[in-house]
């Protein structure tokens, strides 16, 4: 084991190694931040350039590390702990798995591994943390407020009859709700979040603002988008499409002219 933890000296802090000289809240930080991420280790009586400066320390104090991070964190974060003698001095490691359930909170502060440093959580990323421990996302809860009678039907069956064509996706069903049903955009009888921004009706609160700039602060053409985003992303395409060059190509090969558009449509459609 001494050969492994000095291997893991060796390396130096990474996404999943942090030194301290001493335990202290620091340390917890990144007990917290391992176990919101991908898992780690700490490793107390290593000083943050890899050298080993040893620690004072004994079954009760380490104990007494463990029984402080459980209680200052929740859910409670339970550590394993290796004590190991490395040229004469004490380094204790102090790991963590990547918990399941997540995000847990340090005395009410949440953390994150990121490279070989940890970083203070935003309400937002912990809402996203906690939505993705829970294998769901804001995409996938109902739309509140909304039904069936919300969605638009002709943008659902130009989506449908499109995706059918190409052969990406089979969707079985004698209905379109049967269908959104196979693509979990429908629960139960409440379309979902995504399902209102792909095809709700009207103005569903999001717009795309697009214009054509002469120069950095002159805007010679400009357009806003309104409506589901299915219908969004075709009238961007069209606004896009009437502000490129496009050339012809006759190559007498066949009747018909080739168009060679500035820019290639697959690449505007994912920029889109």
């Amino acid at each position: 084991m001494k050969k492994d933890i000095k291997q893991i000296i060796a390396e130096g802090e990474s996404q999943q190694t942090e030194f301290k000289s001493s335990f202290n809240v620091e340390a917890m930080e990144s007990i917290t931040a391992f176990a919101n991420t991908e898992g780690g280790c700490v490793l107390v009586g290593v000083s943050n350039k890899g050298k080993i400066v040893g620690v004072d320390t004994n079954e009760e104090s380490v104990q007494q590390w463990v029984n402080e991070i459980k209680s200052k964190t929740e859910p409670a974060i339970l550590v394993d702990t290796e004590r190991y003698e490395i040229e004469g001095k004490a380094v204790v490691m102090l790991s963590v798995p990547e918990y399941p359930v997540k995000p847990i909170a340090l005395q009410g502060r949440f953390y994150k591994r990121i490279g070989n440093s940890n970083h203070l959580l935003s309400a937002t990323e912990i809402a996203n943390l906690s939505m993705l421990s829970l294998q769901v996302s804001w995409d996938s809860f109902p739309a509140l407020g909304k039904t069936l009678e919300d969605l638009d039907t002709e943008s659902i069956d130009r989506f449908i009859e499109r995706v059918s064509s190409n052969g990406r996706l089979s969707l079985s069903g004698k209905t379109w709700t049967d269908k959104l049903r196979k693509l979990k955009l429908i629960n139960g009888e409440t379309p979902t979040n995504a399902a209102y921004l792909l095809f709700g009706k009207g103005n569903i609160g999001y717009n795309v603002h697009a214009g054509r700039f002469k120069t950095p602060s002159m805007i010679i053409d400009d357009r806003m988008m309104n409506g589901n985003l299915f219908q969004t992303v075709e009238e961007t395409m069209r606004f896009l499409l009437s502000q490129i060059k496009v050339a012809y190509e006759i190559t007498g090969k066949t009747t018909q002219r080739t168009e060679i558009f500035e820019y290639p449509l697959p690449a505007l459609r994912d920029f889109v």
